[in-house]
């Protein structure tokens, strides 16, 4: 409102001092020229008609020919400043500039304005010559006054229509600011509500402006910082459950095998299950922590050339007594002679954690495959299954922080999100297809290390 106010005051202010200024410069030069026309005129008169007179003699007739065609106060005066002949009457000489005085006497017409007697006045003399000889000088004086009050009366009254303006300017920008301040009261209110934790808050949106535009971002905030705390939630109950599972399973056995002397394959049995669940135990807790580290950006990658055909066969290697277990066929198509700038056992994680979710959506007697293309200067790892697939609705959602299918063997809900941040912290990418009741195919895209030469 202030700004506004000032930008309004500024500019009337700015617009009547300039045409203020422009009025008063247009009358003056328009009377400077009445005044110079006059003194040519009577100049012009005296040269070829009474020239031949003495100016002592002629002084009288000239003022008698030209005072009264002019308001002006007209002299005529000999070059050494004496007073000849004055339309007032008056012959006690008046004050001039030095200057102004011998540009006359010199033969120029000269224009001089200033204050006589506290009076603003305007002065134009022009030379009286014979035979080109400068024998005396006529002067035309004007007061400056009737301008003056006219100029003052000018003012008041732009003033008047100046104040009318800023009034009105005013009252405009406090309508205007209002319209601003209002939705940006309402919108801080909603923010500061966001930040209190009421991520059910929305602003309404009154026009398609900056501010229902801001409204909106802030609306889709709220809805995704919602959306992600019933993620995040739901993410802690479920691996709340994942962790306690293998914890049941060892406290029961541990409470077993204390309770009396067991046989010899109770001991196995019991101590082989404590292993399995204490590695699974591990297996999650690296893996919240590796999410946490990559969250915080605290992983630092190891990375080297790595050719990618050998370190796909090892982890088809790793993972294939388990597929045979499940009745899984898992297969691999490589690509010889593919390098990349990466760090293997991230790389290596990344595949393990794809084909798992692979295995579980998988029925028995289904295929996993491994395919590798390269074009473009990247290499593209795609991990096919012939799974449940994922729904459509779903689909989207996949690989982001915490989140959790319908499905029923779905994770914690952070496997994949992991998986994401391996491979972009690569500089590559991560994209998933998929199609309910046919399978789900996820890539893996990275920079080569250098061109395939293919042929």
């Amino acid at each position: 409102m202030g700004t506004y106010f000032l930008l309004a005051l500024l500019t009337v202010g700015l617009v009547e001092t300039l045409f203020l200024v422009g009025v008063r410069q247009y009358y003056l030069a328009n009377i400077r020229e009445i005044l110079e026309q006059q003194a040519k005129l009577a100049g012009s008169f005296y040269e070829q008609y009474v020239g031949q007179e003495q100016i002592e003699r002629s002084a009288s007739a000239l003022l008698e020919g030209f005072a009264g065609i002019t308001a002006a106060r007209m002299q005529v005066i000999t070059p050494e400043g004496t007073v000849l002949a004055d339309s007032l009457g008056d012959l006690s000489p008046l004050f001039m500039p030095d200057d102004h005085w011998r540009r006359a006497v010199a033969g120029e017409v000269a224009a001089w304005q200033g204050k006589l007697e506290k009076e603003p006045v305007l002065v134009v003399s022009a030379p009286l010559k014979t035979n080109g000889a400068v024998v005396g000088v006529v002067r035309y004086m004007t007061s400056l006054e009737p301008l003056e009050e006219m100029i003052r009366g000018l003012l008041f009254r732009l003033l008047l229509a100046g104040t009318a303006i800023v009034l009105l300017a005013a009252l405009a920008g406090l309508l205007l600011a209002n319209t601003i301040a209002r939705p940006v009261e309402v919108i801080t209110r909603a923010a500061a509500r966001i930040a209190g934790g009421d991520l059910n808050v929305r602003i309404p949106k009154r026009y398609n402006d900056e501010v229902g535009r801001l409204a909106d971002t802030l609306n889709h905030m709220a809805s995704e910082l919602g959306r992600l705390d019933r993620l995040k939630n739901e993410f802690v109950s479920s691996i709340s459950h994942e962790l306690r599972t293998p914890l049941t399973s060892i406290k029961g056995w541990v409470v077993t095998l204390l309770q009396g002397p067991p046989s010899p394959g109770e001991w196995r049995q019991g101590l082989r299950i404590i292993d399995q669940e204490t590695d699974r135990l591990t297996e999650m807790v690296e893996e919240l922590l590796d999410f946490s580290r990559l969250q915080a950006g605290s992983i630092t990658l190891r990375r080297k050339e790595t050719e990618l055909a050998g370190l796909l066969e090892n982890v088809v290697s790793q993972m294939l007594p388990r597929a045979r277990r499940l009745g899984l066929k898992l297969t691999l198509e490589p690509v010889a002679g593919l390098t990349v700038f990466a760090d293997p056992d991230r790389l290596k994680q990344v595949l393990i954690n794809l084909l798992d979710n692979s295995f579980k959506f998988t029925p028995a007697g289904g295929k996993v495959e491994v395919r590798t293309t390269a074009g473009k200067g990247q290499v593209t790892i795609a991990v096919a299954d012939e799974g449940c697939g994922i729904p459509p609705d779903e689909l989207p959602l996949v690989g982001t922080r915490f989140f959790q299918g319908r499905a029923a063997k779905s994770g914690s809900g952070i496997g994949l999100a992991l998986c994401r941040e391996i491979v972009q912290l690569h500089g590559g990418h991560l994209k998933i297809e998929s199609s309910p009741g046919v399978g789900t195919t996820v890539y893996v895209s990275l920079p080569l290390a250098k061109p395939h030469i293919t042929g």
